[in-house]
């Protein structure tokens, strides 16, 4: 029988100055803004990003959690995320930190007053360096996003 992981690598990013994490269990790419093809305003899409033939659309995760528009200077990055070549989103963010190894039993879970429908997006909150980083449930959010129930 397999034990279950006590630890995880995790993608450590920034959002109007606040630190995110989320797993690399389902990254394909984390990319440059310069690929992405804008489509008119179409609330937290972004447009499209072309990726090995396939489009993906492209999430600004500020806007999907009520942050504000959020940067858009060099150092935005989209984290591309997927569980098939058929099942991808982008994630618009401020900027991508580095790549820790994190234990998941150190996630407490987000106090739900404080939350509003996005709480499904979240696992819990950690500490990384002495600072506060909310984790995301990569799955809900590639499920949601990818369906159009945002």
């Amino acid at each position: 029988m397999e034990r279950p992981k006590s630890e995880e690598q995790v993608i450590i990013f920034l959002l109007r100055g606040d630190k995110f994490g989320v797993s690399i269990r389902n990254l394909v790419e984390v990319s440059k803004l310069e690929g992405l093809k804008r489509e008119g305003d179409k609330g937290i899409y972004e447009g499209k990003l072309m990726l090995r033939e396939h489009e993906v659309p492209v999430v600004n995760l500020s806007m999907l959690f009520h942050l504000g528009e959020g940067d858009n200077s060099e150092n935005v990055r989209i984290i591309v995320l997927g569980k098939s070549s058929k099942k991808m989103i982008g994630l618009k963010v401020d900027a991508v930190s580095e790549v820790i190894t994190y234990p998941l039993r150190s996630v407490r879970p987000v106090p739900k007053m404080i939350m509003d429908n996005t709480i499904n997006y979240f696992l819990g909150i950690g500490r990384v360096k002495e600072e506060d980083v909310l984790f995301l449930n990569d799955d809900e959010i590639i499920t949601a996003t990818g369906s159009g129930k945002t």
